[in-house]
């Protein structure tokens, strides 16, 4: 779960990166999403070594994953962002709730797509699959925090 707030971490330094950056659109933000899955692909791909196959069946699977626990986090954002002084203490209550939800809403998502990728991957590559996931997320920080002090 703390994957989940590296993202949003790693998404706000984005943003506050493409804030700086000429014209951003949504056109350029999709490429960017799209070069960075594919680059997570291929990270994974080489941490698990994962075989042609492997990688036909489980990365179609592991995007939706990804997919639904975006949406669940961004859902979740929008909830918050509602929230202003207006908002009634029971609406309030409400957000709240589903923010410490959030953690076992992603956490379902990830164990329904347990049972599929069991199906592919050995059970050491299902093992080393979280840890790969946090090595990318280090990794893609450590990156981020070099282009920051390259920019100063």
């Amino acid at each position: 779960m703390n994957r989940i707030y590296i993202i949003i971490l790693f998404l706000a330094a984005f943003a506050t990166s493409a804030a700086a950056q000429p014209r951003q659109t949504p056109e350029n933000r999709e490429r960017w999403k799209s070069e960075l899955r594919n680059y997570k692909h291929d990270f994974i791909t080489r941490e698990l070594d994962l075989s042609r196959e492997q990688q036909s069946k489980f990365f179609p699977l592991y995007d939706q994953m990804e997919d639904s626990i975006e949406r669940i986090n961004t859902d979740t954002r929008e909830l918050e962002k509602r929230i202003d002084d207006n908002t009634t203490d029971i609406e309030t209550e409400a957000a709240a709730r589903a923010l410490f939800e959030q953690k076992s809403r992603e956490g379902e998502v990830e164990l329904k797509y347990f049972d599929s990728f069991k199906t592919i991957l050995t059970p050491r590559q299902l093992l080393k699959l979280k840890n790969t996931e946090r090595q990318f997320m280090r990794r893609l920080m450590h990156h981020n925090r070099r282009m920051q002090s390259a920019k100063q």
